[in-house]
């Protein structure tokens, strides 16, 4: 049972931080693809001229000069709370003092490892070449980047005490937080090491191509029901599930192309393949103490029916996450005014994004445990694969910016900005807060200084997500099947339909098609990003 509920959560940490596809992608992702492309609110797949152009658009790598190096990176922060409508339910096996009381609100307050506070560094490094001209229009590129994502969740209620992270099996007259089905904690880490070429078909066009081939890792933890039809959602019946598991190889590649018709004006087009993703790993459980079967306490164990991996325990059991990422593609124009001598002073670029993100495969993850149920030491009964559905749709972005430089001496200052909207990547009723669905309004600043051999970029920015809400009260409370159901009317939606308000507990004993329409996340939603950019880049 674990391992399932377990592998949900991996799955939403994939797509969210652990996303493999292109950071210029809108919806799920934040604009951009490290310093110069994100002060741009992402408006940069004609404008990428260095090794941001690994990740945005490798066409653009034919623009860079002789050898180019380039660390660039955006640092981001996400605050995020949610206010979960309704109280919590009685319970009919005893009385504990919260029932009846409206849900806290909750807040989200991890611990990052490799963070600044709670700001995150997303980093490009790229090194770009044009071989010293002995391939004439070619040029290859190295490197690695991480899409510009925040998926790291440590979710605590806020109290007057300040914000009390969940501590399952605790004090059980301590009110449970309420997101706890949704997420309760959970980091990702992905880098994708690419190579990429793009060659000068003749003065007015570049093509390029690249190939990137990532490893991930995910860390999550989430609270499903230990026993089947836990409406109430009483903490004794809860069970506790943690995974960790990876993918060492994520292979995609990107396509671009930009195209010149005059010197002022540039278009391009970016395309990237879809991912697929099969993290393996470990999974741990804790149950509550009134989790059984016919009221006899269980223990999670291996499966004898080997699929995952071989090699699970009473201790771990082994687990798979199979989903993919979904195909993207942007389109841009970009106008540039030349000085009388035909030196570029600046630009204005506008572009426009797709994310497949309702195919099958990107918004529902297919989980496979090895694991089964044991009873007084005997495998009892199997635990069930899943399919956990978020609900997404495809997404669609607008990114407008660009900069202007001004000569100094030898040197050259460049200021830049732009503002992007992203429409929402969550159907009505089903954003969550595990991952990132809402639409999002972008605006940046940034600034540059370029000297003879190498330059600095800096930047800033807001992402604003307002207040969303999921419509909607249902929360069945009743284990009489003749009144369970959004309309109390002891007929549920079917599981995936247009009709179920939204994302349901999971138990990994019940099949997904007879799981219980009973949503968890209907209620508001308060949250923005902060970023700043930082990059330096070099060229001989």
């Amino acid at each position: 049972m674990k391992l399932r509920s377990l592998a949900i959560t991996v799955g939403s940490v994939t797509v969210l931080g652990v996303g493999i596809a292109p950071a210029q992608a809108g919806g799920l992702y934040l604009p951009g693809s490290g310093a110069v492309s994100t002060s741009r609110a992402g408006a940069a797949v004609a404008s990428a001229d260095d090794g941001e152009a690994l990740s945005i658009n490798p066409a653009g790598l034919a623009k860079a000069k002789g050898t180019t190096i380039t660390l660039s990176m955006a640092i981001i922060a996400y605050a995020m709370e949610f206010s979960r409508r309704g109280t919590y339910d009685p319970i009919d096996a005893e009385a504990l003092p919260y029932e009846g009381q409206a849900y806290p609100t909750v807040r989200n307050d991890p611990s990052l490892p490799l963070g600044i506070g709670k700001f995150q560094p997303v980093p490009v490094f790229a090194v770009v070449s044009d071989l010293g001209g002995k391939v004439k229009g070619l040029h290859l590129a190295a490197g690695l980047f991480a899409p510009n994502a925040y998926p790291f969740r440590d979710m605590c209620t806020v109290g007057s005490g300040g914000c009390r992270k969940y501590g399952f099996n605790g004090d059980f007259n301590e009110a449970p937080s309420p997101v706890r089905y949704d997420i309760v904690k959970q980091d990702a880490a992905v880098i994708l090491p690419s190579i990429a070429a793009s060659y000068r078909i003749m003065d007015k066009l570049d093509v390029g191509a690249r190939f990137s081939a990532g490893f991930a890792t995910l860390k999550s933890t989430v609270t499903i029901w230990g026993n089947p039809a836990n409406t109430v959602e009483y903490v004794k019946e809860d069970a506790l599930f943690s995974v960790d598991a990876k993918d060492n190889f994520v292979p995609g590649f990107g396509l671009g192309a930009t195209f010149r018709p005059t010197p002022n004006i540039e278009v391009a087009a970016a395309y990237n393949s879809e991912l697929s993703l099969l993290a393996k790993g470990d999974a741990t459980s804790e149950t509550g103490p009134n989790v059984g079967l016919n009221g006899t306490p269980v223990t999670i164990g291996p499966s004898d029916d080997v699929r995952c991996a071989a090699g699970g325990t009473l201790e771990k059991q082994k687990v798979c996450i199979e989903l993919s990422l979904p195909m993207t593609a942007t389109i841009g124009g970009r106008y540039k005014f030349l000085a009388a001598d035909g030196t570029p002073r600046g630009d204005i670029e506008l572009d426009l994004g797709w994310e497949n993100w309702s195919a099958t495969r990107a918004t529902d993850y297919r989980i496979v445990a090895d694991a089964q149920i044991y009873v007084g030491g005997n495998p009892t009964l199997g635990l069930k694969d899943n399919v956990v559905s978020h609900g997404f749709k495809d997404t669609y972005n607008a990114r407008l910016g660009g900069s202007y430089d001004i000569p100094m001496n030898d040197n050259t200052l460049t200021v830049r900005g732009g503002v992007g909207y992203d429409t929402a990547a969550a159907k009505t009723g089903w954003l969550r807060a595990d991952i990132d669905g809402a639409a999002r309004t972008t605006v940046t600043v940034g600034a540059g200084w370029k000297a003879k051999r190498w330059k600095v970029d800096i930047g800033g920015g807001a992402i604003l997500e307002g207040s969303p809400s999921n419509a909607g009260t249902c929360n069945p409370v009743e284990k009489d099947a003749a009144k369970l159901g959004c309309n109390a009317d002891g007929v549920e939606h079917a599981v995936g339909s247009d009709e179920r308000q939204g994302p349901d507990p999971i138990n990994p004993i019940v099949v997904p098609e007879k799981q219980i329409e009973s949503p968890v996340n209907k209620g508001s939603f308060s949250s923005h990003y902060v970023m700043f950019m930082l990059g330096f880049s070099t060229w001989f």
